[in-house]
């Protein structure tokens, strides 16, 4: 339930930012040449709504149209596959084109879920990418802000991750003067980064863009701050003998805090 949950979160994140990162993917990763994108918005009827995290009408430069869908995966779904075939169905049936589907894979585990179906005379196939596969300069080294920020979702081979994310902020500050522009590039960058779970500390990377970021008004710190202190907390009550007050004076939250999460461990 809990990874769930966590999912359920990263995908949100992701798709309030899918705009901007749709036309660097494209281009880098699924190696399209798009003369035309238009957004499919309707939802897909069946017996219930499924909404896509991505749906466009591609036309390439020969003037050819495909439907492309894309969806983000966090968790190594083992059932995907037959989401998959489901968002086929519907999609050839709706538009009558060409339909081309991949799955973004962005978790942190090497995935094991199947994307071919071969069962009882039929065959489906759809393509599974490893966006942590590609050597992060592959990104870094554009003059897109949409794509640069990818970079952080690639791979680092023996760089250090602290340096790498240096050299995608860096790269970010060469390509985009205007402040209002560059701050909203930054925390999208910030956002990936979570999403990534990078070994650096999400504290650290706040430190590094502070001055780009309004912080005490921005909503994903403060809930990821909360969400550290919070387990912070439950580490403590759960494997210490602090007393309630030892615990609030240690994670500089109060009293009332740790009987919150007291509570709850007791609800569960």
């Amino acid at each position: 339930m809990e990874n769930k949950r966590q999912g359920n979160i990263y995908d949100k994140i992701v798709k309030e930012n899918i705009d901007s990162i749709i036309p660097a993917l494209m281009n880098s990763v699924l190696g399209f040449r798009v003369l035309e994108s238009v957004i499919i918005k309707e939802k897909l009827q069946q017996t219930k709504e499924k909404e896509a995290d991505v749906l466009r009408i591609i036309t390439d430069p020969s003037g050819r149209k495909f439907i492309l869908h894309l969806e983000f995966q966090v968790d190594d779904y083992k059932k995907m596959v037959y989401r998959m075939i489901d968002y086929w169905g519907l999609l050839k049936s709706k538009y009558s084109l060409s339909v081309r589907q991949f799955v973004i894979y962005i978790g942190d585990k090497e995935p094991t879920m199947k994307t071919v179906l071969s069962e009882d005379g039929n065959y489906f196939q759809f393509q599974l990418i490893n966006i942590t596969q590609f050597d992060y300069l592959r990104f870094l080294n554009s003059t897109n802000p949409e794509e640069i920020i990818l970079a952080v979702l690639g791979d680092f081979g023996n760089e250090n991750p602290e340096k790498a994310l240096s050299q995608i902020i860096h790269r970010l500050q060469e390509t985009k003067t205007d402040h209002t522009t560059l701050q909203k590039y930054f925390r999208q960058l910030r956002i990936l980064a979570k999403l990534r779970k990078l070994e650096l500390k999400f504290d650290d990377m706040i430190q590094n863009m502070a001055k780009y970021l309004d912080v005490e008004n921005d909503y994903l710190y403060i809930k990821g701050r909360e969400d550290e202190k919070k387990g912070f907390v439950i580490s403590l009550l759960t494997k210490t003998q602090h007393t309630l007050d030892q615990i609030a004076d240690i994670t500089g939250v109060s009293v009332d805090f740790v009987k919150s999460v007291q509570q709850q461990l007791s609800d569960k």
